[in-house]
């Protein structure tokens, strides 16, 4: 008989051994930030990407811009205050591993990555640390990057995409390791350079 360990003790609670300390199990936040941020010593395959954060009033509705139109809900794409947007935002920073996915098979099968050869794009699927406060109602705006990964200053807007679905990925106890954010490609503003 092989050794079995309890996962509740008394009353329900969980015991104060994790997983990880009984068997080989990884920490599925620590190799996301080794992967992303390189922070084993390895190489970094984070790039770097806007999170555009949409404000909110106490009522927890968008703050609209001067500039939205009642009866339509857009905005002016000239207006230097939410560039089109209709409703005020903030950008951060935020470190992503991305790539093109494809939708056959549904949501199950979108973590294949294409085989070589032809590419027919539907999806794009963006990997955030767990700790990425993200919204539906958010964007990501992928900017030009030099050669070798950096911003090009001044920052140049490439692409926006809005989220169609965000999935929580959790592992060890229910605890959440990392964030999938999952944007159809072909609705995506690309912006004219």
């Amino acid at each position: 008989m092989g050794f079995k360990r309890k996962l509740y003790g008394k009353k329900g609670k969980k015991n104060s051994i994790t997983t990880s300390s009984l068997s080989n199990e990884i920490d599925l936040r620590s190799e996301f930030d080794e992967i992303i941020y390189g922070t084993g010593g390895g190489i970094p395959h984070g790039k770097k990407v806007i999170i555009r954060k949409f404000r909110v009033d106490d009522d927890n509705n968008l703050s609209a811009c001067s500039c939205r139109d009642e009866m339509t809900n857009e905005g002016d794409p000239d207006c230097p205050y939410c560039l089109g947007e209709a409703y005020f935002w903030d950008e951060d920073w935020a470190v992503t591993y991305s790539m093109f996915v494809g939708s056959d098979g549904g949501l199950t099968r979108r973590n294949i990555p294409f085989q070589p050869g032809t590419v027919r794009v539907d999806s794009k699927v963006f990997y955030f640390r767990y700790d990425t406060d993200f919204a539906y109602t958010d964007k990501i705006v992928e900017i030009k990057l030099d050669t070798e990964g950096d911003p090009v200053v001044p920052y140049i807007r490439q692409a926006i995409y809005k989220p169609e679905s965000i999935v929580e990925y959790r592992s060890d106890y229910g605890r959440l390791e990392y964030l999938a954010v999952y944007c159809r490609e072909n609705d995506a503003i690309r912006l004219d350079l």
